[in-house]
């Protein structure tokens, strides 16, 4: 098979002139050369094959030939690096070193052919060469009883790619056996290297263009219908038989076999019972050629799906509790129709019937899917609505307890579980750590309703006496306090100096320092009281230091002005001997570490001005020591 395919080939170059425009039958043979992993595959082994090339498991030098994936490695710089014309990266394909002196390339014996039958090579050729150099040049003869017909190819161009040929002929009345030769018509030296691969040897004859009866070369049908069809052909006129005979085939997945009686260019066809895809072709021959496959034409597949009807499945949220909706669901389909009691009609796959329209009764929808449609019922039960009921909600304090109490159903089942006695009773007892909202599920007659109850834990109250606070003798500060809880009292200890020690925020106004305790204490049923403190330091006045050294050894790092911070209005400027400012802030939330925008200063003597916008002005040196 492979030496057959490469005599196809060649001949098919031979007459690259010819243009194909006529109709192919299945192929007598093929050969693509195969497929490996490996880049160098084995050579043509065929006892009708003869050629003066020698099989090379390599680079072919001159007068040899190889089968490889690819040319990769091959006369690098000289050859293009190809693949096989279908891009497959293991896809084999024969690669040829041209002989110093023209000769045959080979000489392949073709058996058993019908008679008066036109019979068609085609194959891809590349002309290896990257630059200009010899050029295949290719005698292609083929010699039947009747006689030897030849034609050259004339010199194949370089960078043309892959490129197909073909060459037809017709054997004699007799049929039989035909040669097919390739001859080298130049010889060797830079060039005249050729890739061949995919080449086909098949009947040629008249093109046929078959449709159904409307005009198309795809039909759906359903299984279960019974259908009729017409499958008409028409011939072109590039090529006619002399006595030209039909017969239709269907292919059902086993493969093509004729239709007995379907032997006219049109037949009344009858859709097949089982759902599947069928596919219909004409074949055409020479009348004495028609009963022999290899002598047959055949036209494009024209496709028939048979769909199988779709598995319509129909189902709804029954039974239905009164004043509820009614949910009902069809499988999945293309379009759907919905019937039921009253009149109910519907054309959505899931439809809802609102609450107070609901019937009993049923319910049937018409499923569509590709032009297929079947049909499913569900029955829909309408049952009293349900009044579940789980008690008004509740207070409890920590640790404590309560018994719950469910209505309206004949079976309970509480959530979460958490906290209860039993999920499964009407009267489950409740302890839960926190708040916790208890959902019931209530089940009678098949319909399911659910109602909730909250049972609050009351926390314990939460005191927070704010931050700790720093004046100077003489201000006043407000105290931070916040407290949480239910229904909360609160008070403050000591009452001195407070402007309200009621208030939860008073005015605090200390003559020195001083602990003020916030009380917080919740109301009934749980009573609990929680306390916190906060400090508040009171300074007599404001202190500058006269020196300070930063010099990172953890001392007296930063000029450190005790009480300035309780001054945020207050403002700060630092200057030089010169009267430069080298220093400025607004309140001293941070002290100074003697640098500025420009790095750390000097050391010596600055001079600063602080006015704590009080009506009272400091001003004053101060020493920066390195």
């Amino acid at each position: 098979m492979r030496l057959y395919f490469l005599l196809v080939f060649i001949c098919l170059f031979a007459f690259d002139a010819f243009d194909v425009k006529a109709q192919v039958g299945d192929a007598i043979f093929s050969i693509d050369f195969g497929a490996g992993a490996n880049r160098i595959g084995p050579q043509i082994d065929n006892s009708d094959f003869k050629t003066t090339y020698s099989y090379y498991p390599g680079t072919p030098q001159d007068g040899s030939y190889t089968i490889a994936n690819s040319t990769q490695g091959m006369y690098t710089g000289a050859w293009l690096v190809t693949g096989d014309h279908t891009g497959n990266p293991g896809g084999y394909m024969m690669v040829v070193g041209a002989n110093e002196i023209p000769d045959e390339f080979f000489n392949q014996r073709i058996r058993g052919l019908c008679p008066n039958t036109k019979y068609q090579f085609s194959a891809y050729l590349l002309n290896l060469m990257q630059f200009d150099g010899i050029k295949p040049d290719i005698t292609f003869s083929v010699t039947t009883t009747g006689g030897t017909i030849t034609n050259p190819t004339g010199p194949i161009n370089n960078g043309l790619g892959w490129r197909q040929y073909s060459i037809t002929f017709t054997t004699p009345s007799t049929g039989g056996d035909i040669i097919l030769k390739m001859t080298n018509n130049a010889g060797g030296g830079y060039g005249n290297d050729i890739a061949l691969d995919d080449i086909t040897f098949s009947p040629y004859g008249p093109t046929l263009t078959p449709v159904f009866d409307n005009n198309t070369t795809s039909f759906t049908a359903c299984a279960g219908d019974s259908k009729t069809f017409s499958l008409n052909a028409q011939l072109a006129s590039d090529y006619r038989y002399t006595n030209p005979a039909y017969q239709w085939q269907i292919n059902d997945g086993s493969g093509w076999a004729d239709i007995p009686g379907a032997t006219t260019q049109s037949y009344l066809a009858t859709q097949p019972v089982a759902a599947g895809i069928y596919q219909y072709r004409l074949t055409s021959a020479e009348a004495i050629n028609i009963g022999s496959g290899p002598c047959r034409v055949v036209s494009q597949p024209l496709t028939l799906t048979v769909k199988q009807p779709p598995q319509a499945i129909a189902t709804a949220t029954t039974p239905v509790c009164y004043g509820e909706k009614l949910n009902l669901f069809a499988s999945a389909g293309d379009s759907y129709i919905w019937t039921g009691p009253g009149g109910y009609t519907s054309n959505q796959q899931n439809p809802v019937i609102e609450a107070g329209s609901v019937l009993s009764g049923t319910y049937q929808v018409a499923i569509t899917t590709g032009g297929c449609t079947s049909t499913s019922n569900v029955d829909v039960e309408l049952n009293p609505k349900l009044n579940p009921n789980a008690g008004e909600n509740v207070s409890i304090c920590p640790g404590g307890g309560i018994t719950l109490h469910a209505t309206g159903g004949t079976k309970f089942l509480w959530s979460p579980a958490t906290g209860l006695s039993d999920v499964n009773t009407a009267t489950p007892f409740a302890m839960p750590d926190t708040t916790t909202t208890y959902t019931v599920m209530v089940t009678s007659n098949g319909c399911i309703a659910r109602a909730s109850v909250t049972v609050t834990v009351i926390k314990d109250p939460i005191a927070d006496a704010g931050p700790d606070k720093q004046i100077t003798l003489g201000q006043s500060t407000r105290l931070d306090g916040t407290a949480s809880g239910s229904n909360v009292a609160y008070y403050w200890t000591p009452a001195d100096y407070l402007d309200d020690p009621t208030k939860i925020n008073p005015i605090a106004s200390p003559t020195g320092d001083i602990t003020y305790t916030l009380h917080i204490t919740s109301g009934a049923p749980c009573v609990v009281t929680k306390t916190d403190q906060v400090f508040v330091s009171v300074y007599k006045k404001v202190i500058v230091p006269n020196s300070f050294s930063p010099n990172n050894d953890g001392f007296n790092d930063t000029w450190n002005i005790e009480a300035l911070y309780t001054f945020p209005e207050s403002t700060i400027q630092v200057f030089s001997r010169y009267g430069n400012i080298v220093y400025q802030s607004k309140g001293y939330a941070k002290p100074w570490d003697g640098n500025t925008a420009k790095g750390k200063l000097p050391a010596g003597t600055y001079y600063y001005r602080i006015d704590l916008k009080n009506g009272t002005t400091l001003s004053g040196w101060v020493e920066i020591l390195l």
